[in-house]
């Protein structure tokens, strides 16, 4: 053989060898819920003949093999959607996020506790609102969604006031959500004295909310009410996308959401800007909302991750107020006489701000840290004054987690810090023909508290999960009356540390079948407010409200898989009732009053009506809450009040409905909601008429091209016609011989419709 010939097969062999080794390139990567950025443990990752792949590991890890499996991935986990992947940077690692599927299933991985995991193996009770389950309404309220949660009311008298109830606690709250926690992204929505803005978020920038019910996760401050987590949608994995929705409806509705979105695996931005204008059904009640957001996620290598975000709300809202039984009766479209005289509103500007910044160490430590920051000025204008206010806060959260190796099971210890810090000032003026005049009170107040956490969660291989864990909480507010020439009310407030332990065990009796129990205890603190005495000084002996919550439950799939169910049992013992009085327009006065007991019953059940191979989905569900909340103790001056039913909460709320998809791309949902009648006073005289509302939508959705698609929509709400109450205002007082106004109309019958595009750049 001559040298050319050996030369020739040296370089053949050389090249084979190189082209091995070229397609022999392993990729790395991770798959994430798209919602949370938890790991998916055990995703199937298969090839394009789906006879190879591998697996994701604990911490959703895996390694693609180019040569042997090819650049195209099918993802599958169960309850998320299937994408199909292509690799386009194969020097690159993957950083894939999946989407949940449309209807929640327990295989869904939730972070409503301290530590993340599928909703069958969480110890508490849990309820999800998927982006599917947002869709099925128009998008301007959350209290819709919200309220199809068994043991959740939210009470809406228009946009801009609402009030959220949790079991019964924040059911005697007078205009606001008070004693449930918020946050947007891990950046509180509540103020540094237990009040929560969560109706001002546009629905346009939600993927999920997570709803906690009662006292059961440390990291959150151990809430008597619970937690009520909203994680921001992200765009889609390897794509680029321009899209924007417009829906029109009665009285004057137009709601547009504008998007442009990004998604690569180094980096992840989303942009909105949100807009809502309603004219509105009753008198003086327009409203507009402008909202500008964007939120951005960096993978910094393959074990950190960088998420800063942003949320700027401009709001412009009239205050029509709340009824008497004659007006609500007579014309329920006018607002409160005195509100319409002087055309009451509210104007502010609200930002949000957060940065959050996520290493793993190692397999065994792992360190999430948060920064985030808040303002909002505001300028209301109402019958009896002015009220301007200056809200800036700042706040850092800082969680680690440690696994050490066990000799049976996984043992995952969390232990952390919150801290925040709130500026709070407010000036009343008078009201001079709707002109400011001259200032009645000038006051700073500062509010701060820290939370400390830790928690254990040992999962045994026999499918047994043990919880412990403990927060403290130390709160503290400072009050400087700036005008004293009706003498100086300043002075400093804080209650006694609060210590909030709980304990709960799950057993998981196979994948699609777990029962868990619970005893868990959790606190509200007072707002000012209820710390003033009447005179305004501060009242030292006013204490947070305390109790304990003991919980059963179960969650699981049956009948193959096709029907999902939640159901839980609690009884929660409230001590230091905190009871606020009305002593005039804009005066009140808190007590610690007595003891209370909240016994209750969740159900949520979900069905797949049709078969898998059926050209449609026809998905049924059904959710259903029983309250027996009432005073164990309350005795006031010479009233007593003790056995009587807890005000501002129904004894029984039901939802149904059915979701269906058919391939051609027609869909449509029917929601039905039945809300009992409920005590509107403490002496249980009076009560809300019961109220049932049938809502319709249907739509088509269709891809044009692979970069263009479109989807029209149209709806019928309150079907029925039905006259009801949206909110009730308890305990209301009676002002200058006039009679006490309860009521906030809901809408009649109303309609809306619209459409929406999209367009993939990329």
């Amino acid at each position: 053989m001559d040298r050319i010939m050996v030369l020739r097969i040296i370089c053949i062999f050389v090249l084979i060898l190189l082209a091995a080794q070229g397609n022999a390139q392993v990729v790395p990567g991770k798959v994430l819920d798209a919602s949370n950025n938890q790991p998916l443990v055990g995703a199937n990752l298969t090839d394009s003949t789906r006879s190879k792949g591998t697996v994701t590991d604990t911490f959703g890890r895996f390694n693609w093999d180019l040569g042997s499996n090819g650049s195209t991935i099918f993802v599958n986990h169960l309850g998320y959607q299937e994408l199909k992947v292509k690799v386009e940077n194969p020097d690159g690692s993957l950083r894939i996020l999946v989407p949940a599927a449309a209807h929640q299933l327990p295989q869904i991985v939730v972070t409503a506790s301290n530590t993340s995991g599928q909703l069958l193996e969480v110890p508490a009770s849990v309820s999800l609102i998927s982006k599917n389950e947002i869709e099925r309404d128009n998008g301007t309220n959350i209290a819709e969604p919200l309220n199809r949660i068994p043991g959740l009311y939210m009470h809406s008298g228009s946009l801009n006031t609402n009030r959220v109830t949790i079991r019964g606690i924040g059911s005697r709250s007078l205009f606001s959500t008070s004693k449930i926690r918020a946050y947007l992204n891990d950046i509180p929505l509540t103020t540094g004295d237990g009040e929560t803005t969560i109706e001002d978020i546009d629905l346009g920038l939600v993927e999920r909310v997570e709803v906690l019910k009662g006292p059961a996760s440390s990291i959150y401050g151990a809430g008597l009410g619970g937690t009520i987590n909203m994680k921001t949608l992200k765009a889609p994995y390897h794509s680029t996308d321009l899209s924007s929705e417009l829906t029109v409806g009665s009285y004057g509705l137009i709601r547009s959401v504008n998007t442009i979105e990004h998604g690569t695996d180094e980096l992840n931005i989303k942009v909105n800007y949100n807009t809502i204008h309603q004219d509105s059904y009753r008198e003086n009640n327009q409203y507009d909302r402008k909202t500008g957001s964007i939120l951005s996620q960096f993978y910094l290598g393959d074990n950190s991750t960088l998420t800063v975000w942003g949320s700027w709300i401009s709001l412009l809202a009239f205050i029509p107020s709340s009824l008497d039984s004659a007006a609500f009766a007579e014309d329920p479209r006018q607002a409160a006489f005195t509100w319409v005289q002087t055309r009451g509103f509210e104007d502010y500007n609200k930002g949000l701000v957060g940065a959050n910044f996520q290493h793993l160490f190692s397999d065994q430590w792992e360190l999430s840290a948060s920064l985030f920051g808040s303002f909002r000025n505001s300028y209301e204008l109402r019958p009896f004054n002015i009220l301007e206010e200056d809200n800036t806060a700042l706040g850092s959260r800082v969680r680690f987690s440690f696994r050490p190796k066990v000799e049976s099971g996984k043992l995952t210890w969390v232990f952390g810090a919150e801290y925040f810090n709130e500026e709070y000032q407010w000036q009343t003026f008078e009201n001079n023909n709707r002109e400011q005049g001259s200032i009645l009170s000038d006051n700073d107040e500062r509010r701060w508290y820290y939370n400390l956490f830790t928690e254990v969660n040992w999962a045994l291989t026999s499918g047994t999960i043990f919880t412990a864990g403990i927060n403290y909480n130390n709160t503290r507010y400072n009050y400087h009356d700036l005008i004293i020439t009706d003498g100086d009310q300043s002075g400093n407030y804080s209650f006694d540390a609060q210590w909030s332990p709980r304990v709960a065990v799950l057993h998981n009796f196979s994948d699609k079948f777990s029962v868990y129990g619970q005893l868990s205890h959790g606190f509200s603190p007072p707002t000012l407010a209820e710390t003033l005495t009447p005179d305004g000084s501060i009242n030292p002996d006013i204490q947070p409200e305390t109790g304990f919550n003991l919980e059963f439950g179960t969650r699981g799939q049956l009948v193959k898989s096709k029907l999902s169910y939640d159901l839980s049992l609690y009884s929660m013992y409230i001590d230091n009732l905190l009871v606020a009085r009305r002593t005039g327009d804009d005066q009140f006065v808190g007590v610690n009053a007595g003891k209370t007991r909240h016994r209750g019953i969740d159900v949520s059940l979900g069905y797949e009506l049709l078969p898998e191979q059926s050209s449609s989905n026809l998905y049924g569900w059904l959710t259903y809450g029983y309250a027996d909340y009432f005073f164990k103790e309350f005795v006031e001056g010479d009233n007593d009040f003790s056995g009587n039913e807890l005000t501002g909460t129904p004894a029984h709320k039901l939802n149904w409905g059915t979701d269906y998809i058919h391939k051609s791309g027609l869909y449509g949902n029917i929601n039905f909601l039945y809300v009992s009648s409920m005590p509107m006073r403490d002496d249980n005289s009076i009560y809300s008429d019961a109220y049932a509302l049938l809502n319709l939508k249907l739509g088509y959705q269709k891809a044009v091209s692979k970069m263009v698609s479109f989807k029209v929509f149209a709806a019928v709400n309150n079907l029925w016609d039905e006259s009801y109450a949206s909110m009730i205002s308890v305990n209301a007082g009676a002002f200058g011989g006039n009679a006490p106004r309860y009521y906030y109309p809901g809408l009649p019958r109303n309609y809306y419709g619209g459409g929406s595009v999209n367009i993939k750049l990329k």
